[in-house]
């Protein structure tokens, strides 16, 4: 969710990739998605909760992978049975939030989606936040087309840097929003009684 890459970008990420000192993080060719072997590698600037997320993560004396079973050896497979446990643990907290409101949580269905859906949500987040055409696309590893993708060498790290920054942002405000005056009432009603 906040660096907008394609699943097996993120899952078989080994620690040599970053440079934790310059907050970047750079994707080797050959693990970018690319035609005729056109792939490039593909820097990303990393967000101070990209950064957290990082220093909380195990680190391995056997491998240098950063998401592995088997100690950092080989990097973790993301298979469709991780995709349906995580589907059963929204759906779960889903229907949670449900209680919470005074809905029925039994009427609460888990909509389909999939790993892409998240670098869509992402893209179009971007966009509502007016973070330029040419930073979304390049936080997303797209090349302009025709003439623009063979004159435009500018890496945009700047651009990507400061929209990474805003879409964390906007994240950090959907799962930890700051208390207003109804949920300070709604505290109050649940502690107090009615």
């Amino acid at each position: 969710m906040l660096t907008a890459l394609r699943l097996n970008e993120v899952a078989d990420a080994s620690w040599r990739e970053f440079d934790l000192p310059n907050r970047l993080w750079t994707i080797p060719a050959a693990r970018m998605k690319g035609r005729n072997s056109k792939a490039r590698p593909h820097a990303i600037p990393l967000t101070d909760d990209v950064l957290a997320n990082l220093e909380a993560l195990p680190r391995f004396k056997s491998g240098d992978y950063l998401f592995s079973t088997i100690n950092g050896v080989k990097p973790a497979w993301m298979s469709d049975k991780i995709k349906k446990r995580i589907d059963v643990r929204m759906l779960r907290t889903l229907r949670a939030m449900a209680r919470v409101r005074g809905d029925d949580p039994a009427r609460v269905q888990l909509a389909r989606w999939t790993n892409h859906d998240i670098r869509r949500t992402v893209r179009s987040g971007l966009s509502r936040l007016k973070v330029t055409e040419q930073a979304r696309e390049a936080i997303l590893a797209h090349r302009p087309p025709g003439i623009k993708g063979a004159y435009d060498l500018h890496d945009y790290m700047d651009e990507k840097r400061e929209a990474l920054e805003q879409w964390a942002k906007r994240l950090r405000s959907i799962v930890d929003p700051p208390p207003t005056h109804l949920t300070d009432a709604r505290a109050n009603i649940v502690r107090f009684g009615r």
